[in-house]
């Protein structure tokens, strides 16, 4: 496949990222060695905190609320979510939200952190372990992330992301052994690595368009069914800020339901989705006041 000469890939620090790639052996290592120690209590378990790092903690939290800020609710349950999120080892929210948001702003153009015109193997996993994406710089956060960056709790959190999954390594550890924790940290949050990359890759790559955007994103079902839907990429690039990514009932979008169920308790409010006007046969951004 033919590779461009891009920001995302040739930018000033293009050695490569050994506490990633270590991380990635470690967690990968630790996947193979859970499939020896298999069990229901483990399964069961790394099922749960598959949805509970990949479903709350990125898709409606880093994503949806930090990054897009398609909604909003009480600042102790953004705390909640966003904290969730670190449970997938991806790194500090104002470090995910800084690279997604610079990936929006130059989406499969020069400076894109991941774009599949750079490799496809480079989009999914090359970019982790070298570029410029893993190692932003304070100036970088305060231009993309200008909100977090003012925050003292996402500031401890972007330093400190991997405590609550070693806190939950020692919990997994200590009440269910071995098993419970290969499969709960290593197992699953390995999974859950690929899925999200697969949006980054995949979902440039292949799938329908709806939209006809100025990049190459593609809604793709299986992404969908991986990333709790993350993967209707083409109708989220189209409207960046929609809190519903899934526009029609096949269109399954687990993320979503948990917004809505949020806004059902009270909980979630100003909510941005989109809204088909039958007149002029076009789609639009509303805001949910309640």
């Amino acid at each position: 496949m033919h590779k461009r000469t891009g920001a995302a890939q040739t930018g000033t620090d293009k050695s490569i990222h050994w506490g990633n790639g270590i991380l990635l052996v470690i967690t990968h290592s630790g996947a193979i060695a859970a499939l020896f120690f298999w069990s229901w209590p483990a399964l069961i378990s790394a099922v749960i905190l598959y949805w509970i790092a990949g479903s709350l903690g990125i898709g409606m939290g880093f994503h949806r609320l930090l990054t897009h800020r398609g909604y909003r609710v009480p600042r102790i349950v953004e705390y909640f979510l966003v904290t969730c999120g670190t449970l997938a080892l991806e790194g500090g929210p104002i470090q995910w939200v800084t690279t997604h948001r610079i990936h929006h702003a130059h989406t499969d153009k020069e400076g894109d952190p991941h774009t599949p015109r750079d490799g496809r193997w480079w989009a999914h996993i090359g970019w982790i372990v070298r570029g410029t994406a893993q190692n932003h710089d304070q100036a970088t956060y305060e231009r993309y992330a200008p909100d977090l960056t003012r925050d003292r709790y996402y500031v401890w959190l972007n330093k400190n992301y991997y405590l609550p999954s070693f806190a939950l390594l020692i919990g997994l550890l200590a009440f269910g052994g071995w098993g419970l924790m290969l499969w709960g940290i290593f197992l699953r949050a390995t999974l859950g690595l690929h899925a999200t990359w697969l949006v980054n890759s995949a979902t440039h790559l292949w799938g329908r368009r709806r939209f006809l955007t100025l990049e190459d994103s593609r809604n793709s079902w299986w992404v969908a069914l991986l990333t709790f839907g993350e993967g209707w990429h083409n109708n989220h690039h189209a409207f960046p800020t929609s809190a519903r990514h899934g526009l029609r009932w096949y269109e399954v979008d687990v993320n979503w339901w948990g917004i809505r169920i949020l806004q059902l308790l009270g909980v979630a409010r100003m909510i941005k989705r989109l809204q088909f006007n039958h007149t002029l046969t076009t789609w639009h951004v509303v805001t949910d006041s309640e």
